[in-house]
């Protein structure tokens, strides 16, 4: 990745904020008690039980089989998430963005402040955890199930008012860039992650000519 990767995220998603205010009337709009009951249940997928979890599940199952492969799938997972979060709590702190439940316009922003909601952390580490598996699993089925529930998690936030369509946005490209930086799939400005990470595979090995998460070896 390079800086001018960079800039057209931020133009991607500075141009997205301009629809911000006409998404959030009609999700608003088209509210109802099903949809909030459908929210409920992705909203969970952004939930810290479900994203520290899985890669807890997968170090104690590695731990325990002592299959070595395992544990540095679990590490991968839970250093995805855990950069990932750390990156949007950052960008939450200096941005002060208010939530739409809080300001009439999209454009109100209070550095430095209480005010969170740019960018969104259930999207960010929704998809931080999406990416990682999916990466880990490597099955197209997996892929899917597993982006379609991320998209879901970003959804909920719209449906209850809680954040910005640019929010989500700039939340689930922070969660796919982190996983992938971690998995060793992207450098930046040529850093790769700890060699421990991806001690198992080569940065930046194609996805057909490393294991899938079923076949990993010791």
């Amino acid at each position: 990745m390079r800086w001018w990767h960079v800039v057209i995220a931020a133009g991607t998603i500075g141009a997205v904020s301009a629809l911000d205010r006409g998404v959030d009337t009609w999700v608003q709009d088209h509210r109802s008690s099903h949809s909030d009951a459908l929210a409920r249940g992705f909203r969970n997928g952004g939930q810290p039980v479900v994203v520290f979890g899985v890669p807890a599940v997968m170090l104690g199952a590695g731990l325990i089989s002592g299959s070595k492969g395992l544990e540095r799938s679990g590490a991968r997972v839970l250093a995805s998430v855990v950069l990932a979060g750390v990156i949007t709590g950052g960008g939450k702190v200096v941005a002060g963005r208010l939530r739409p439940d809080e300001s009439t316009t999209q454009y109100a922003f209070k550095p430095f402040s209480h005010h969170d909601s740019f960018p969104s952390g259930h999207a960010t580490i929704a998809f931080a955890l999406a990416t990682s598996l999916a990466d880990e699993i490597r099955r197209p089925w997996a892929s899917a199930v597993l982006y379609a529930g991320a998209t879901g998690t970003a959804w909920a936030r719209l449906n209850d008012h809680r954040h910005w369509l640019s929010d989500v946005l700039a939340g689930a490209t922070v969660g796919v860039t982190a996983a992938n930086f971690v998995e060793g799939r992207w450098r930046f400005f040529g850093l790769g992650p700890p060699r421990v990470l991806v001690s198992s595979r080569s940065s930046g090995t194609p996805r057909s000519s490393s294991p899938a998460w079923g076949q990993i070896t010791d």
